[in-house]
């Protein structure tokens, strides 16, 4: 299972090192072409689009995950439980076009406070289906193990969606339009790509005894998946109603400064939860995860000491003098990136099928994060913000990994584990 884990983790993290690098050398490009403002609407919109991924779908693909691997010995199943699953969001999110067509006006006021966003409303929604699509099919790769063809993908979506957002705005000079248009078209010719890889398993077919099985171990994921994003991405909807969307594009700099853990999370989060449910039942996985734990915790705080202290020049070099004050967001945002994924080395309540506990304990963190944030952000701005984040984050991991260890016990290193929270919190505190 580990060497198995590397090799995956490897190619995921390549994919990750490749897609961010391109992220990191148009960030410059999109700060000073595009206005601090329009920047700050970007990652807004971007940010509703994460909240709706979670609610629209009702978290089927968790279910792909959770079920594919138990027929690994029955093509006809998986092809049943593939297409059941891919169509129902597909559905889900094609509604959500039609309402967004329908009142795009309403929207883009009560959203963007201007109505003159219009357009920009339905252009985002059609890109939130496209990004559907390419969820449902790259999920389907990890739940049979494809991990190559999920790299491929991943980087055919990444040289697409940056070639043409800076064609429309460099060239064009469409400013946010442009931005949210280059990333439709280059997520609609992944698709295409992505769909060649899968088209065995997608079939015009739909079962809803399987819906239901699915939905019924997905949907209570769903409050679980809405506690997570309350306590990952409400700051960023709270920053712009408090302080503007100029405030948030700082924000939203420190974030993408911070989501260079991400190419350890990827790795770790692509590879390891597809291998946990289908070698869980082995005697020797419990040890196994626990030594990728220990991997991890080293490999973190390795990298809160890095960025804590690159973060200024960091922000400088990629977002200017402009965006300066963001350098002091970003070892809380590293620090709650890297404990938001910590909860994949303690699977036991995900095994065990516990997912309304799961989502209660979701759900607190999230409602802790809300009230926290409305109390701080108005007092606090930003950096109020990023601690508060960081600690509902760690709310939330803390009490999952202590349930979750009843249902599947984990032998992690305990003093390696003191040791590096410890340091990290030494960190923060300087």
């Amino acid at each position: 299972m580990i060497r198995v884990f590397f090799k995956d983790s490897a190619l995921y993290t390549f994919a990750n090192l490749f897609t961010r690098g391109i992220g990191f050398i148009l960030l410059p490009v999109y700060t000073r072409v595009v206005s601090k403002e329009e920047y700050g609407l970007f990652d807004y919109l971007t940010t509703v689009g994460l909240i709706l991924g979670v609610v629209v779908s009702l978290e089927i693909t968790q279910a792909i995950y959770r079920f594919i691997p138990e027929y690994k010995n029955n093509a006809l199943k998986q092809t049943q439980l593939a297409s059941t699953g891919f169509w129902f969001s597909i559905a889900m999110y094609l509604l959500l076009c039609v309402f967004c067509i329908v009142f795009a006006q309403e929207l883009a006021f009560a959203i963007l406070d201007d109505a003159v966003y219009k357009e920009l409303i339905i252009i985002t929604s059609v890109l939130y289906l496209a990004n559907a699509i390419l969820y449902n099919l790259t999920s389907l790769m990890r739940a049979h193990l494809l991990s190559k063809k999920v790299v491929i993908v991943s980087l055919i979506n990444a040289v697409f969606v940056a070639s043409f957002s800076l064609i429309f705005v460099l060239y064009y000079d469409f400013g946010l339009h442009g931005l949210i248009t280059g990333q439709l078209i280059g997520v609609l010719l992944s698709v295409s790509a992505s769909y060649i890889i899968v088209k065995q398993w997608i079939k015009f077919t739909f079962c809803f005894t399987l819906l239901k099985t699915m939905l019924t171990f997905s949907a209570p994921l769903v409050f679980s998946s809405i506690g997570v994003v309350l306590t990952m991405f409400v700051d960023r909807i709270m920053l712009k109603e408090f302080l503007g969307a100029e405030q948030l594009a700082s924000y939203a700099v420190a974030i993408r400064v911070a989501s260079i853990v991400s190419l350890l999370i990827v790795g770790f989060q692509s590879a390891l939860t597809p291998l946990i449910y289908a070698n869980y039942g082995k005697q020797d996985t419990p040890s196994k995860i626990a030594k990728l734990f220990n991997i991890y915790l080293i490999a973190s705080l390795v990298c809160v000491f890095i960025l804590s202290i690159a973060s200024t020049a960091l922000i400088n070099i990629v977002a200017g003098e402009n965006y300066s004050e963001a350098g002091a967001y970003v070892t809380p945002l590293v620090c709650s990136a890297l404990l938001s994924s910590m909860y994949l080395f303690f699977p036991g309540l995900s095994i065990a099928k516990k997912t309304a506990v799961i989502a209660s304990i979701n759900i607190f963190g999230g409602l802790v994060n809300v009230i926290l944030n409305y109390i701080f952000i108005p007092h606090y701005g930003a950096i109020g913000a990023a601690f508060t984040t960081l600690f509902s984050v760690s709310i939330s991991f803390f009490i999952n990994a202590i349930i979750a260890h009843k249902f599947y016990k984990i032998p992690i290193n305990k003093p390696l584990a003191v040791f590096t929270f410890f340091s990290i919190g030494t960190l923060l505190f300087i």
